[in-house]
């Protein structure tokens, strides 16, 4: 299902090379540039340009490193946002959907009219200024029964929403696994943390240990020494 509704997103900004684009990025993370332009058997300038159009939207991302084998060049990798891909055509759909809905109430709550010889239409406030009379040929105008027409509309209408759902279900699952995805990094982070202070709690009770110990022995060195110097002064007495 998310391959199909990306397919259909990232075609609609690209044309028919979004269909491979797919394929190649499509639950993989950082996928070489020059593999993406061999299979879309483009140049690398073409290849990034078409990229370049996704990342303007927010449909891929990359990274870029330093090639040494090609002399020190910038190569990029790059990325799907499979979320953010199908929350812009959940935004696509919704505008969609609204838009036909307001045709749709427009066919409901006006009158309109129509030209048969040159199938045309008008709203009643141009047919009034026309005299009820087709501006091209001159036939009188006909009231027209938009009941087909608003019925098509709802049709259209209940099919979008129906993959605006299915579209809204997949936000939602990826949404969970990267919420999830976030939870064990931040703990893993905390445990890592964790370690480090213990780590450095140990080494300074190392260090406190080491430094008594040092102590210590300079005590009982000056110790000793004081222990000679008084032994020294009652023998010259």
């Amino acid at each position: 299902m998310q391959v199909n509704l990306l397919k259909n997103i990232i075609t609609s900004l690209i044309g028919s090379s979004g269909n491979k684009i797919v394929d190649l990025l499509y639950g993989k993370k950082n996928v070489n540039e020059f593999l993406i332009a061999k299979s879309l058997k483009l140049t690398i300038n073409q290849t990034r340009n078409i990229l370049y159009r996704l990342a303007d939207e927010g449909l891929v991302s990359f990274v870029r490193k330093k090639d040494r084998k090609k002399g020190g060049w910038y190569t990029y990798y790059w990325t799907l946002n499979t979320g953010k891909g199908l929350s812009k055509f959940g935004l696509i759909l919704s505008k969609e959907i609204e838009n036909l809905k307001n045709q749709g109430d427009t066919k409901k709550t006006k009158r309109f009219y129509y030209s048969k010889n040159c199938n045309l239409e008008f709203t009643e406030e141009v047919a009034l200024v026309n005299h009820y009379s087709c501006p091209e040929c001159g036939e009188v105008l006909e009231l027209k029964d938009s009941g087909a027409e608003v019925a098509d509309l709802e049709k259209k209408i209940a099919k979008l929403e129906s993959v605006l759902k299915d579209v809204s279900l997949e936000i939602n699952v990826i949404a969970v696994k990267e919420t999830k995805i976030r939870e064990r990094r931040a703990k893993a982070d905390a445990k890592k943390k964790a370690l480090e202070r213990l780590n450095r709690r140990k080494e300074k009770q190392r260090l406190e240990k080491k430094l008594q110990i040092v102590k210590k022995v300079k005590s009982k060195k000056k110790d000793k020494h004081k222990t000679k110097g008084n032994k020294k002064k009652k023998g010259r007495r």
